[in-house]
């Protein structure tokens, strides 16, 4: 037969999904014009992470990465400088503990980025709310961003081993940190930090605009966790009356993915009736074999009884193939489809902040322009009190950093939302082709061991057949022989 690991719908590609977006973040690096004017973070970043470099625990920083090699060809070769490229990488290990109502992981991580205070850390212990706080928090705090979305913490799926539900789990998870790491502005995030080094419970303030200089955007965090009870709230991109060319892009891509989106949940729906289906007949076919087993063992004919037991064995073998089958069907295909179902609805969401960025800082520029014009007057007066005049100059400053916050992220945020569009759809492409490739495979697997199975059954009553006549053969010479 075959053993439970030897077909694992649950089999990593996560050297592949981080080496691919790795190159993709370097190929389309959307500040490497702007970086020093637009971001906020203090020391900007010079790039992403490379997951397949290696390094001790003692190096601060790694080497430079081929694609950085590429963009230096058109440099003198006096000026080239190798940048050092900040390291963050997660390893997530196991789940802690799945009797508790919410699961916790553990996970290790190495890092060069200069703001973290240590280069690896170990054991650091988080639960499933910690991880979908760490997420509301980046979509409240980057409305610009495509945050990827997070997979869920325990799945419930009643036909598939617990073990092989918590390896899924933990792919999934691993899949997500690997992406946050990988992207150039979430990977610099002040909370994502905490959310490492934080000795105790982690609880990010959702509102809190320390980590980017600016404020957030007033949109409610992702609400619901476990596999199936994701909310899809539904949100529409608005249509502009004069649409540039990008913007007839993005409405495009809206168009698809809704229509994607429709498609994939009734896929889904299907695909999940196929395996509960595909259970019901291995039970079936687990019955019809201890049934005939037991046919086999009274019955009087031993040639028979032999074949009879065969067969019962055959289709006991052929019912474990398709509660496998049934496995392979009801865990990581249902668990990436509802993914990309809410997925695609973060996607809407992004496109809608887009809109609402851009009218955000309109109204913070007309805001400064009135304290600006507020404190021309104050100056301008001899009878107003110094006290009035502080206060003013106060709020025109205030005014002022988050004109300044909204309009660097007004600045940035086409070249952002190109840049993880695109990181999203080879992402997507690269999931679903993972996911058909090891169903594929797995199928193909199983499918030959049931052929072998019932080829085994044919070539025994094969043999029983010959022994059988020969055995009637040597009866009936004998008898002939009496007879004479």
């Amino acid at each position: 037969m075959y053993g439970d690991d030897e077909i694992d719908p649950h089999r990593a590609h996560s050297q592949q999904t981080d080496s691919s977006q790795q190159a993709l973040y370097d190929s389309i690096d959307p500040f490497s014009e702007t970086r020093q004017a637009v971001e906020p973070w203090g020391e900007p970043a010079t790039g992403t992470a490379d997951s397949d470099e290696s390094e001790s625990e003692d190096n601060a920083r790694p080497e430079s990465q081929s694609s950085s090699a590429q963009h230096q060809t058109s440099i003198p070769a006096q000026t080239q400088t190798a940048p050092q490229l900040p390291v963050l990488r997660f390893t997530v290990g196991q789940m802690v503990d799945r009797s508790k109502r919410t699961p916790g992981f553990t996970f290790e991580v190495m890092t060069t980025i200069p703001s973290y205070k240590g280069r690896k850390y170990t054991g650091v212990e988080r639960n499933q709310i910690e991880f979908e706080r760490l997420e509301a928090h980046l979509r409240t705090t980057y409305p610009e961003c495509l945050v990827p979305t997070l997979g869920p913490g325990t799945t419930t799926s009643k036909y598939v081993p617990d073990y092989q539900n918590d390896r899924l789990v933990v792919l999934l998870l691993q899949q997500w940190l690997n992406r946050v790491s990988v992207h150039p502005i979430l990977r610099q995030d002040y909370e994502l930090r905490q959310f490492v080094e934080a000795p105790f419970a982690f609880n990010p303030a959702l509102t809190s605009s320390s980590a980017v200089g600016g404020s957030a955007l007033s949109i409610a965090p992702q609400q619901g966790s476990g596999f199936f009870s994701w909310g899809k709230p539904k949100q529409r991109v608005v249509r502009s009356a004069n649409p540039s060319e990008f913007d007839q892009q993005l409405e495009t891509t809206a168009d698809n993915l809704d229509a994607f989106q429709k498609n994939l949940s009734e896929a889904r729906r299907w695909h999940g009736r196929q395996a509960r289906t595909r259970a019901r007949l291995a039970i079936d076919l687990k019955d019809v074999g201890t049934k005939l087993v037991s046919v086999g063992v009274i019955e009087h004919n031993s040639g028979l009884g032999r074949s009879v037991k065969r067969l019962g064995k055959c289709f006991l073998h052929v019912g474990a193939c398709a509660q496998t089958q049934s496995n392979l069907e009801g865990s990581r295909a249902i668990a990436v489809q509802d993914m990309y179902t809410v997925a695609c609805d973060n996607v809407q969401k992004t496109l809608s902040n887009r809109q609402l960025i851009f009218t955000e800082h309109q109204v913070s520029e007309r805001q400064l322009e009135r304290k600006r014009q507020s404190v021309a007057v104050l100056r301008a007066s001899t009878t107003i009190s110094p006290d009035q005049v502080q206060e003013t100059l106060a709020e025109f400053n205030v005014a002022k950093t988050d004109a300044d916050s909204k309009r660097q992220r007004a600045e940035r945020v086409d070249k952002v939302l190109a840049a993880d569009l695109q990181a999203f759809e080879a992402n997507r492409e690269g999931d679903f082709r993972a996911l058909f490739s090891a169903l594929g495979r797995d199928q193909l697997h199983i499918e030959r061991q049931v052929l072998g199975e019932f080829k085994a059954v044919l070539d025994f009553v094969r043999h029983a057949n010959d022994s059988s006549s020969s055995s009637t053969t040597t009866l009936s010479s004998t008898q002939a022989q009496f007879a004479k």
